[in-house]
């Protein structure tokens, strides 16, 4: 029964429309500003992205992003390299209802993981929750065996149809949610 009302309640949340462009920087400044660990990337239940379909939980085309003047600027500057740009619609209900998207992105490392990889979350309340839980790889300069990782995970209080960003000294995220 309880599952039952869940799914009622799950079937009334609203869609957004979800864009995200995360971003490297590859200031070597940077590199040595960031604090490393030296850790596992979490694996739990998520979505993940379709391509091509419609519905839920598929990417957009590229006729549909709105972050493209801002992703073409990035690629103008020297340093920055995008790692993933993507949109997608999804229901976002309060945080036990929410569910994770799983992102990756940026080149094949050695280990078979992507440079970045990692989980975001929306959820509602009085307003937009975005809870990140992001992983950015890079080889160690010492060691080129050695994977060394970079994470973001601050949530953030979100309005609709904004531009948010969050950075670490390695690499940033453009987020906008659109109802």
């Amino acid at each position: 029964m309880l599952t039952l009302c869940s799914l009622f309640a799950r079937a009334e949340d609203p869609v957004y429309k979800v864009e995200v462009l995360i971003f490297a920087n590859q200031d070597p400044a940077a590199l040595k500003e960031q604090t490393w660990h030296s850790l596992e990337i979490p694996r739990r239940a998520a979505a993940e992205l379709g391509n091509g379909g419609s519905g839920t939980y598929q990417r957009l085309p590229g006729n549909n992003l709105v972050l493209t003047a801002e992703k073409n600027r990035l690629a103008r500057q020297q340093g920055f390299r995008t790692l993933f740009h993507g949109a997608w619609y999804q229901p976002v209900g309060n945080q036990n209802s929410s569910r994770p998207v799983h992102l990756r992105g940026g080149q094949l490392m050695p280990n078979g993981a992507y440079e970045l990889d990692g989980y975001i979350s929306i959820d509602r309340g009085s307003s937009l929750h975005l809870r990140p839980d992001l992983y950015y790889t890079s080889i160690s300069s010492q060691a080129t065996d050695k994977l060394l990782m970079a994470t973001l995970n601050t949530p953030r209080s979100m309005k609709p149809n904004q531009i948010h960003y969050l950075d670490n000294p390695l690499f940033g995220v453009l987020v906008l949610i659109q109802r």
